[in-house]
C-alpha cells in the first residue's frame, strides 16, 4: 500500500480527522469527555494526517516539553489498517519532527500492562518495537484503575 504522511495546519481539519478516527476506536478512546478534550485542543499542536489515496486514516499529534522531550500527545489509526504500515510512518514523521526541533527524548503515555487490558498490550508492543522503553507507571496521573506507563526513547543517538 502507498500512504501519504501531510502535515496539516488547518485546526478545522485536524479537530475532524481526530473525531473520525478516535470514534473508530472506542476500546482506546471510548471516553467521551476524554475524546472531546483531544478534538478541542489538538489545534494546539503539530498534527500529521495519513492518507490512502484521499481517505485520512490516522493522524499523529506532538507537544514538546522544556525544549527537549518530544511527547506524542494523542494518535490513532484506523482499525482497518492496523499491522499495515501506516502506525510507522506516522511514528517516523513525528520522531523526524523531534530530531529537527533538537529534542533528546520522545515520551508517550499509554494504560500500564498493570491493568491487563488487551488493547493497550497492543498498543506497549507497537511503541516497544518503535524503540521505547518502560520508564515508570503513575497510578496518581489518570486514577488507580487506569495506570499511566510512560514510555520513553532516546533520539539524541
Amino acid at each position: 500500500m502507498e500512504y501519504s504522511v501531510v502535515e496539516i495546519k488547518d485546526n478545522d481539519k485536524k479537530a475532524e480527522f481526530t473525531n473520525s478516527i478516535l470514534r473508530m476506536l472506542p476500546e482506546w478512546f471510548g471516553n467521551e469527555k476524554s475524546l472531546q478534550d483531544y478534538v478541542d485542543s489538538v489545534h494546539e499542536f503539530p498534527f500529521w494526517a495519513i492518507f490512502d489515496k484521499d481517505k485520512c486514516i490516522g493522524f499523529i499529534s506532538i507537544k514538546i516539553h522544556y525544549n527537549r522531550t518530544g511527547d506524542i500527545y494523542v494518535c490513532g489509526v484506523d482499525p482497518n489498517y492496523h499491522g499495515k504500515g501506516a502506525g510507522t510512518l506516522l511514528y517516523e514523521e513525528s520522531e523526524n519532527y523531534c530530531i529537527k526541533n533538537k529534542c533528546k527524548y520522545i515520551i508517550v503515555k499509554t494504560l500500564s500492562e498493570i491493568a491487563q487490558y488487551e488493547p493497550y498490550l497492543k498498543t506497549k508492543e507497537f511503541y516497544k518495537k518503535m524503540g521505547f522503553s518502560e520508564l515508570l507507571t503513575l497510578t496518581e496521573m489518570w486514577d488507580s484503575e487506569n495506570p499511566c506507563l510512560i514510555m520513553i526513547k532516546n533520539i539524541n543517538d
